[in-house]
């Protein structure tokens, strides 16, 4: 298995004129998680926004397999499931048409929907239009791209939030299996996280 390998190189960022990390550097490599922990403004979301060249930062660089990914940002682009805070989702559409657009943008073919669903607890919701979604349901359709078709990289904002026990061990155990199969991963949490058969490295911001 090729060894890939995402690294941050001497990063600052600066959000309305306060600095929120500077000369942060870390890399993380095929089959391996990268959790980002700190208090609310510390940073996490921001850092990975640089991560998934949705953001640039003030100095530094982030590069993929020796290349800047803000360089080639479409190509990067391709490689990677980015999962945000806000869900992303279409509110007007149903669950069913918010995965036939994701499918559409990311010009994949898409299997085993259904099953995915009854996995989420999404299936008997199909027909219904996200804004009717709980916020745990969002949060499940938010994450079920990352189940339907493989990327080498997620970068994923607090995965486990509004996700009940079961919602969370299924995305665990994804976690885990996207990860033994040579995926990296790089997610911020406040829950505690700890997966016994993976290599993981924790990064914690400190607000200043």
């Amino acid at each position: 298995m090729e060894i890939k390998t995402l690294q941050a190189i001497n990063l600052s960022c600066v959000r309305q004129y306060k600095t929120l990390f500077s000369d942060f550097s870390f890399s993380v490599s095929s089959g391996e998680l990268l959790l980002i922990e700190g208090e609310n403004g510390a940073g996490k979301s921001s850092l990975l926004r640089l991560l998934a060249s949705l953001a640039t930062p003030i100095t530094g660089d982030v590069t993929w397999q020796g290349e800047s990914i803000y360089q080639s940002q479409t190509d990067y682009r391709s490689e990677l499931h980015y999962v945000g805070h806000a869900n992303g989702l279409k509110l007007g559409l149903t669950v069913a048409e918010n995965l036939k657009l994701i499918n559409y943008l990311s010009s994949a073919t898409i299997k085993n929907t259904d099953s995915i669903l009854q996995s989420l607890q999404l299936f008997k919701e199909k027909n219904k239009q996200a804004s009717h979604l709980s916020a745990g349901q969002k949060r499940r359709l938010a994450l079920a791209k990352l189940f339907l078709f493989p990327k080498q990289i997620w970068i994923v904002d607090e995965p486990l939030t509004a996700l009940d026990l079961a919602s969370q061990e299924f995305f665990l155990h994804a976690l885990t299996s996207h990860l033994k199969q040579g995926g990296i991963a790089v997610i911020s949490s406040h829950h505690a996280i700890s997966l016994s058969t993976i290599k993981m490295h924790t990064l914690r911001l400190t607000a200043c």
